[in-house]
């Protein structure tokens, strides 16, 4: 038995709406006629509540699939307790099944295969979440091929991320052959095959990482191995420039030759282009002008070094304004010490700092306290 496991097709995607359509629907199609049964994890849609003519697309889409699909909902669609997502409509409107705190059990050819669902919850939530509900709804079927859907941060994927997310470390103490996750728009597979990311099938991050091959995994059953299938996608560009005491004119002219090679590469190709460096003296980031093209992203990071220079500065003068302070508190404390009690040294010198008016009404007011 063949399994297709695909992701994140986020139909209706403002920025490349055409994109998502047509390469969720290659996934699909492709997906349908090399498998006997559709995984799909999470984020279906893009948004909570898609346009009409977004939740007709997707119909059409899945409709057009001459095999089972079993899905659950992605962050992106998940909303509050007691009212419907867009994934519950579609499989209302489909061969969908849709699984939440349940599980799907699909034979062929005298084969078994068992897919338990957990839809996208809170991170910080997700453990104890999963283990509630397997607790409480999951029951192992002897024989099977057990497998766990998801759509979760995974915190030894993504850097930054704290204890609340669900590791892998944990998944690998839970009773699953394979675990199939969604929300991670990268393409991974980790312990030895048995943790699967199929990635998006649609450009919404503009990321170097997004450059990689958009598609999903084909997993056969009986080998237990997997093969990730490319699909026909638009193609992405992601470029690096490096300037030194450049101009205007210096940056637009190889940035215009950069993007006349990349076209020519592929005409109707994403293009993210990420300038950094210095720049002429006298001149700011803000002063660069770029011409705009079509599906051509730049991001102005020029003179980003300077300005954390500038920074740095800045912080070490207000360093060396404290050390001042304190020198100056210091030496206060020690001309006073045991001389003056009527006074506390620190504000006494804060009201110093404020001007003569300021110090002599603390004076008279602490020495009124005195006496």
């Amino acid at each position: 038995m063949r399994i297709a496991i695909v992701s994140d097709l986020h139909l209706g995607y403002s920025r490349f709406e055409g994109d998502s359509y047509g390469q969720a629907e290659k996934a699909i199609l492709d997906a349908s006629s090399r498998s006997d049964l559709i995984l799909c994890a999470g984020d279906i849609f893009d948004v909570k509540i898609p346009k009409l003519e977004t939740l007709m697309r997707a119909v059409e889409i899945f409709d057009k699939s001459k095999v089972p699909v079993v899905a659950i909902h992605g962050n992106h669609e998940r909303r509050t307790k007691d009212t419907t997502n867009p994934v519950q409509l579609l499989s209302a409107s489909t061969n969908m099944a849709l699984l939440h705190g349940k599980d799907f059990i699909f034979e062929k050819d005298g084969r078994t295969v068992q897919v338990f669902g957990m839809g996208s919850v809170p991170e910080e939530l997700a453990e104890a979440a999963l283990k509630s509900l397997m607790k409480e709804r999951f029951q192992p079927k002897e024989g099977a091929l057990r497998i766990l859907m998801i759509h979760q941060t995974i915190k030894e994927l993504i850097s930054g991320s704290g204890d609340e997310e669900l590791s892998l470390e944990y998944l690998e103490t839970l009773p699953f052959d394979l675990i199939v996750d969604g929300h991670i728009h990268e393409t991974i597979s980790r312990n030895d095959g048995k943790f699967l990311i199929p990635g998006s099938t649609v450009i919404t991050q503009l990321k170097d990482s997004e450059t990689a091959p958009k598609g999903y995994f084909l997993y056969d059953t009986e080998t237990r191995k997997s093969e990730f299938i490319p699909i026909d996608s638009r193609r992405f560009f992601y470029e690096k420039m490096k300037f030194e005491s450049a101009d205007e004119t210096t940056i637009r002219d190889a940035i215009i030759k950069k993007i006349k090679e990349l076209r020519a590469l592929s005409p109707d190709s994403l293009i993210a282009i990420k300038i950094e460096g210095t720049l002429k003296k006298g001149l700011t980031s803000s002063d660069i002008q770029l011409d705009s093209f079509e599906n051509v992203f730049i991001e102005n990071n020029l003179d980003s070094q300077s300005l954390l220079a500038r920074l740095d500065k800045i912080k070490e003068m207000r360093q060396n304004a404290l050390s001042v302070r304190e020198l100056a508190l210091k030496e206060l404390a020690k001309k006073t010490e045991g001389s003056v009690t009527m006074f506390d040294s620190s504000e006494l010198f804060e009201k110093l700092v404020l001007g003569v008016d300021e110090t002599i009404a603390y004076l008279e007011e602490r020495n009124k306290k005195e006496t």
